[in-house]
């Protein structure tokens, strides 16, 4: 008896870590279906600005990689909005990754590697691949 309750328990949370990862996963394609939207936006209605704003994040990026290949070259000072300002309209054109932002952060939680690894195995047998998708 004793066995079975503690299953149920483990099933009502690994039920509501499904729920939340679910939630987590649909949030993050729903904002790169935005990104992808404002980048094709950008680039049919005004090339022009969509092919600056990417040579000029290029050029920007080059700037600090040769600075932190050789620190006598300069880079950026903090009073510099230049790079504040360069994202927020690389954000509006959606010429970035939005995967790659941190919006909080948080304490590195012991063995949740292991707890996500265990709970991904544990859901294998659910997932199905679609080939005309090609995904799954």
């Amino acid at each position: 008896k004793v066995y079975s309750t503690a299953i149920a328990k483990t099933q009502k949370i690994w039920t509501a870590y499904l729920d939340s990862i679910m939630k987590v996963g649909q949030m993050q394609i729903l904002r790169r279906q935005i990104t992808n939207e404002l980048n094709y936006s950008c680039r049919f209605d005004s090339k022009h600005l969509a092919a600056a704003l990417e040579n000029l994040n290029k050029a920007i990026l080059a700037d600090i990689e040769a600075h932190y290949q050789n620190p006598s070259l300069p880079y950026p000072k903090e009073d510099n909005t230049l790079l504040y300002e360069i994202t927020a309209y690389l954000e509006a054109a959606g010429i970035h990754n939005p995967l790659n932002k941190i919006y909080i952060t948080t304490k590195r939680l012991p063995y949740f590697p292991t707890i996500n690894f265990l709970f991904l195995i544990s859901q294998f047998p659910k997932l199905q691949y679609n080939r005309n998708l090609g995904i799954v």
